[in-house]
């Protein structure tokens, strides 16, 4: 497990990351179990369900194909390569049309792809492994901060800070005037920025208002 978190970050952990970190170390070495390369005669094996079962490939010699199909397939775990095998074999693998034997690069392409997800996973999880500390870190700052905002004498403090900076604040004027200009200028400014009168309805002056025939 400390090669996922050293010791002297997990014996600073809470218990309760502690109790995380052994979940992802325990999961991390089930995956790393899963993802052991096999053994060649597993590949081997694999080799000769798809030949005895598919047409071979045209001018490719069988004991080229053998050994390229080992070399290709040598990390890959020996589940992996029976499963992908048995894709090909039921027909589950997309753009092959179950006649010809793969080729090595497209079995060893279709094998990695059942491999990616557990990839995937355990990556998240060293990634979450590294970061247990600074989120146990970032759970205590807010846990101070939560006991700070509830003592009464903090409030009483934060509030006498407000008070005394809006006390010192200065007084927001909206009253500017261009620099250069005297009363009647700013007058004849001010009297442009009103907004005109809105016109009276004359709807009441109308012969239908009034009563009148049409």
């Amino acid at each position: 497990m400390h090669d996922l978190v050293s010791k002297d970050i997990f014996d600073r952990l809470p218990e309760q990351y502690r109790r995380r970190a052994r979940q992802i170390a325990a999961r991390v070495a089930e995956i790393d179990r899963l993802l052991e390369p096999g053994k060649p005669i597993a590949v081997r094996d694999a080799a000769l369900r798809i030949c005895g079962q598919l047409r071979p490939q045209p001018e490719i010699k069988v004991d080229e194909f053998a050994a390229e199909f080992r070399a290709a397939c040598a990390d890959l775990p020996e589940w992996v390569v029976s499963e992908a095998a048995n894709d090909y074999l039921a027909g589950r693998v997309e753009n092959h049309t179950g006649q010809f034997v793969p080729t090595c690069a497209e079995f060893a392409r279709h094998a990695r792809s059942i491999v990616r997800p557990f990839a995937a996973e355990r990556a998240g999880l060293r990634n979450e492994a590294e970061r247990l500390f600074q989120r146990a870190e970032d759970d205590r700052r807010r846990e101070l901060i939560a006991i700070e905002r509830a003592d009464p004498s903090v409030r009483k403090r934060v509030a006498a800070m407000v008070r005394k900076a809006k006390a010192g604040a200065a007084v927001i004027s909206t009253d500017h005037r261009h620099a250069g200009t005297d009363d009647e200028t700013q007058a004849r400014l001010d009297a442009m920025k009103r907004r005109p009168a809105e016109p009276k309805s004359k709807i009441s002056q109308s012969r239908i208002a009034k009563g009148a025939p049409r």
